[in-house]
């Protein structure tokens, strides 16, 4: 496995710290609670997939590496991500809301990660008493393309990725 998701998960918490949330690429909240301020676990939730091609097969690219050709194959994909968003009891339900704008906004104006944000959601804060943490959850749903490489071998492949468009 190539760990595509985990990569996608991981570019987004990214994203998300460059615009100043503390973002993780999934946690459980037990290690939020020692957090002074908001924080945001990034976790797939959903993949969907349509056929790309015939039979899967959308066309030959060049390496740029070997200049050899390579055969693609790959599907369309609505990729849903989840966000959920922790704030400590002092910080209360307005830290979760302005956490959740601040990953909103970025969704919507940067992408997940270079994927087309097709739907952001959000959820209600609700507290956590257990755990002493406000939560609340963001969804985006994402179009993509999965892409698979063929080796050398007929028919094994050997990479896998997430991509927002075919390049």
């Amino acid at each position: 496995m190539s760990g595509a998701f985990s990569a996608l998960r991981e570019q987004v918490a990214e994203q998300l710290r460059q615009n100043g949330l503390n973002a993780l690429a999934a946690m459980d909240c037990a290690p939020a609670s020692r957090w002074r301020e908001a924080a945001a676990a990034v976790a797939l939730s959903g993949v969907a997939c349509a056929p790309g091609g015939f039979r899967d097969y959308l066309g030959v690219r060049s390496d740029p590496a070997t200049g050899r050709e390579q055969e693609l194959y790959g599907r369309q994909a609505e990729i849903t991500l989840t966000l959920d968003i922790f704030a400590p009891r002092d910080g209360g339900g307005d830290a979760c809301q302005r956490a959740a704008e601040i990953a909103v906004e970025s969704l919507l104006c940067q992408g997940a990660a270079g994927l087309t944000a097709l739907e952001v959601r959000t959820g209600r804060v609700e507290f956590l008493e257990k755990e002493g943490l406000y939560r609340q959850s963001v969804s985006c749903r994402c179009g993509a393309w999965l892409i698979s490489r063929t080796g050398e071998e007929a028919g094994t492949f050997v990479d896998f990725e997430v991509k927002g468009k075919i390049t």
